[in-house]
């Protein structure tokens, strides 16, 4: 439960932070890189940076995306950069798409009306019913996230991302690997259940999540009925609510008699002492043998 209340607190104030932020995210990404490194998409309204490295074997085995989010929660930009290299010295293109959470914009509607909001609420509160005013009462322990995150928009948001990814990379040969992290894997999980053009050839989910109930079981029965090939890698003491669904997932997907799924357990408590500055990340690098692995147990 403190692990969950963590989780909680930090990733509120992320998306408080965010709310004011959002517009500049990807532009923050494109200034952060040489002209001609960043490729700019269309999603929608917005404009989405990939960054791309190409594998450093002759004959790549494919195309692997890679989907990051500022959160901490998710496959962080700098994590995902360690990631794509260690993926294409092993013959990955690799295709980076930083990916914006949308959330409700609740913080500056609260600060601008906060009187008019009190003076109605006064009003309501005189004229409604005992049992309304028992049905619009906060529980204190109650998950206040929901007020900041849309699953829903989330959803929308994503699947008009992955469509522009699917258009940029419509022709590349070799297999389709997709990598995600956190609540956006939970949502892709549910994208991709819905729309099967959107399939890849196989789903590297790391420690899949979403900080509400209903949402969060939903996880289990979206892997459970994935068309493809899914490796679920749990980062060990991640947060609850991944850790609530571990074993239900691998359970769930055995009875679904889902042949290509693999779940392992990635210790995060790994010592590395290296005077090299450019040691890389013990779990990040675990991250990648395991999915080297998988992709080699599928036969590519």
């Amino acid at each position: 439960m403190k692990l969950r209340a963590f989780t909680f607190l930090l990733i509120t104030l992320l998306l408080s932070i965010s709310v004011r932020a959002s517009n500049d995210f990807f532009t923050d990404i494109s200034n952060a890189y040489l002209p001609g490194e960043v490729k700019e998409l269309l999603a929608g309204e917005l404009t989405i940076p990939v960054i791309e490295l190409e594998a450093h074997t002759p004959l790549p085995l494919g195309t692997a995306v890679l989907l990051t989010e500022p959160f901490p929660s998710s496959l962080t930009l700098a994590q995902g950069n360690t990631l794509a290299q260690l993926l294409s010295e092993k013959g990955w293109n690799v295709v980076l798409s930083p990916f914006n959470l949308p959330t409700k914009d609740v913080i500056d509607a609260d600060t601008q009306g906060d009187s008019s909001v009190a003076n109605s609420s006064t009003d309501s509160l005189a004229t409604s019913s005992p049992e309304q005013q028992a049905a619009n009462k906060i529980h204190p322990r109650s998950n206040q996230l929901t007020q900041y995150l849309d699953f829903d928009a989330t959803s929308t948001q994503l699947a008009l991302q992955l469509n522009a990814l699917n258009n940029y990379l419509q022709g590349r040969q070799g297999y389709r690997m997709v990598i995600a992290q956190g609540m956006l894997a939970a949502t892709y999980l549910a994208v991709t259940k819905d729309q099967e053009t959107l399939h890849p050839d196989t789903l590297i989910a790391i420690s899949p999540f979403w900080p509400d109930t209903t949402v969060n079981d939903l996880i289990i029965d979206n892997i459970a009925q994935a068309e493809y090939p899914l490796l679920d890698l749990s980062l060990e003491g991640f947060n609850d609510w991944t850790q609530d669904t571990l074993d239900r997932r691998r359970i769930s997907a055995q009875n679904a008699l889902k042949i290509h799924y693999r779940q392992i357990i990635i210790p995060t408590h790994v010592l590395a002492i290296s005077a090299n500055q450019n040691q890389k990340p013990p779990h990040i690098q675990l991250v990648a043998s395991s999915t080297i692995g998988w992709t080699r147990y599928l036969g590519w």
